[in-house]
This record gives structure tokens, sequence and C-alpha cells, in this order.
């Protein structure tokens, strides 16, 4: 299926990704790719997920534009969350070493493949 080989691309041409995961705003995952087995990355998602829906009315009421991707820095991991469309995103968890700016290019690149998924 086109999500996981979007996802294991993300991955394996990042460095220090723990796993990715295309997921809809209610929760339910639709693709991931886990390399690390201790990264619960359905679960972050999840989470993020309200996260997002409050940054994105946040931004609407600023007439800030759509939310585009949310960065997320903790003591141990990264959390980088695309939007692929109102309804959908791609969260990937990297360890604090990960090369982040890589990832969030070849998740930028990843968009638009996926949206014709959706369409």
């Amino acid at each position: 299926m086109i999500f996981e080989k979007v996802l294991k691309e993300i991955v394996d041409r990042s460095e220090g990704v723990q796993g990715a995961v295309i997921m809809g705003m209610d929760g339910i995952a639709i693709g991931e790719h886990i390399v690390d087995p201790a990264c619960s990355i359905q679960t972050v998602g999840i989470e993020y997920a309200a996260a997002i829906k409050s940054i994105q009315k946040a931004s609407r009421s600023l007439d800030a534009g759509q939310v585009q991707e949310v960065f997320i820095s903790t003591q141990s991991n990264i959390f980088i969350l695309r939007l692929v469309t109102d309804d959908y995103f791609i969260a990937v968890a990297l360890g604090p070493e990960g090369n982040h700016g890589k990832t969030r290019y070849l998740m930028r690149l990843a968009v638009p493949r996926l949206i014709k998924e959706f369409e």
C-alpha cells in the first residue's frame, strides 16, 4: 500500500527516526512504519491529534492561514506532525540526535503523493 511505502521512504532516508504513522484526526491510523519497537507512534499520533485541532482553531482565530506542520521537541524525543489534508496527518518520532531538518523535508515532499490517494 502507498501509505506504508511513503512512510518507509521517510524513515529509511532520515537519521534517528523511530517510527512514522499516517493518521486521521479521529485517531485511526491508516499506515505506519516502526523502527524502534519501544516507539508507540500510534499513541503519539492520537495524543497530538487533539493538539493539532487546537492549533488549527487558534490559527483560524488569528487569520494566520492553514496549519502545515507542528514541531514538538521534548527531552527524549522530537515529534514532527505534517498535515496531508484537513483530516489526515503524518506523525514522525525521532530521537534527540535525529536529523529533523531532513525528516521535515522528506515529509514535505511526501504530502503531494499522499494527497493523490485521498482524492
